[in-house]
């Protein structure tokens, strides 16, 4: 790949610790609509996808109508869940000072809520307005025009691109955008191509994609990617 522009994060279970919050919430709603739903199974059916769609994977499993207002319900419970403080992933602060290429913001989330959230964290200043929600332009991860805008948006080619996601969902889009992938997994555990190969479009292949478990690690990596600084 040519030497990375842009570095492209995506928000929850990457910049902050969000993740687990907005998944309980949503396995609370399946609870209340007498959908049982082990941890993996909620992570597994929730993670890096848009909060609709969430909602209506738990309706179809409860045959049912989720209630009134169901998505305002998730988002004030995971509100609830993340409490008073919200931290950035440990070593993402060092990441944003030590990077030394243009970095944005990707995300599934609303975009009020992408920026409360890295303003909460105290990471803002590493973003300014470059902060891209998939409600601005009606299209959602898996599908890869998220990337692709935020690549226009900030002038940069997608090859040029290195995208850092977390969630299968995440990684797929990054791969249909035609960009490397860096992804995420604080358990050590490297990424499923299976898990990512139905979040494709028919016959992708699964390329460009390596793994790491420490934040701490990804200006080096970053780095590697860009081959020796000027």
């Amino acid at each position: 790949m040519t030497a990375p522009e842009l570095v492209i994060f995506d928000l929850d279970g990457v910049l902050v610790d969000t993740q687990a919050a907005e998944t309980g919430a949503l396995n609370d709603l399946a609870g209340l609509m007498g959908v049982r739903l082990s941890a993996d199974e909620a992570a597994e059916l929730f993670a890096g996808k848009r909060m609709a769609d969430c909602i209506d994977a738990i309706s179809d499993r409860a045959a049912a109508e989720p209630p009134p207002g169901a998505v305002e319900l998730v988002r004030a419970r995971c509100e609830e869940l993340i409490g008073d403080r919200l931290e950035p992933i440990d070593g993402v602060r060092h990441v944003v000072d030590a990077v030394d290429r243009l970095m944005c913001v990707a995300s599934n989330s609303p975009r009020e809520l992408i920026r409360k959230r890295v303003e909460a964290a105290g990471i803002a200043s590493a973003f300014g307005e470059r902060l891209f929600s998939a409600y601005d332009i009606g299209s959602w991860k898996p599908a890869p025009d998220l990337f692709l805008w935020a690549a226009r948006e900030c002038g940069v080619p997608p090859a040029s691109c290195v995208v850092i996601e977390d969630s299968p969902v995440g990684v797929a889009a990054a791969i249909a955008a035609g960009m490397p992938v860096l992804r995420y997994g604080p358990d050590g555990t490297p990424a499923d191509h299976a898990a990512i190969s139905p979040h494709l479009p028919p016959g992708t292949a699964v390329t460009g994609l390596s793994s790491f478990a420490k934040m701490a690690d990804l200006p080096a990596l970053i780095s590697h990617f860009s081959g020796p600084r000027a």
